[in-house]
């Protein structure tokens, strides 16, 4: 009986641990090497470096690069969603920060990528029973830097991985989840930025 009793105990554990992990995808390499990033305060999904000094105020424009896709297996063989989703991002990052700059003529070119992303498997997210596991969850990843002129040195870095929530509605479609992301980067990264 407590043999019993002890693998009832363990078993609730590790399903208990797994249901809270979560995925943070590894840096790509899209933001240059040499860019220290760290950790942001109290969100282990996302990293960020700033140079000292910056200010959003310092720029007169700001300069949106074609966003870009990384290297996804994941989506092999349907460019159609690739080139949705780059346009998502795109359009997310352009609408955050048009109206963008203080005085003067310098320009913040800011560059983005989608570096990872799985697909939600809808299938396996409809019963409360079948989401213990996480196995239908997708996540989407990005990187973004920003430099102060074409080639100059990187002044903004940030990344950022976006896990399927067990409550919301994005686990319903496919790419639902990358979706959610595409629209959120850009007016996260603003947000950076201005702090």
């Amino acid at each position: 009986m407590l043999l019993t009793l002890q693998r009832v105990a363990v078993s609730a554990v590790a399903l208990s641990l797994l249901a809270g992990c979560g995925h943070t995808a590894a840096r790509s390499g899209f933001i240059p090497n040499s860019v220290p990033m760290l950790k942001a305060k109290g969100d282990e999904d996302t990293s960020e470096y700033k140079a000292q000094g910056f200010a959003l105020s310092q720029y007169g424009s700001v300069k949106v690069e074609a966003v870009e896709i990384g290297k996804i297996e994941e989506l092999r063989g349907n460019p159609e969603e690739f080139e949705k989703m780059r346009a998502r991002f795109q359009a997310s990052l352009q609408a955050a920060l048009e109206k963008s700059g203080g005085k003067g003529d310098r320009v913040l070119i800011v560059r983005g990528s989608i570096t990872a992303f799985k697909p939600n498997k809808p299938l396996l997210n409809v019963a409360p029973q079948t989401q213990i596991m996480k196995r239908g969850y997708g996540y989407a990843a990005c990187e973004i830097f920003a430099t102060d002129g074409p080639g100059g040195k990187v002044v903004a870095a940030w990344m950022n991985t976006q896990d399927t929530q067990r409550f919301g509605a994005e686990k319903l479609s496919e790419f639902g989840t990358i979706e959610k992301a595409c629209d959120t980067w850009g007016p996260a990264f603003r947000k950076f930025l201005e702090n």
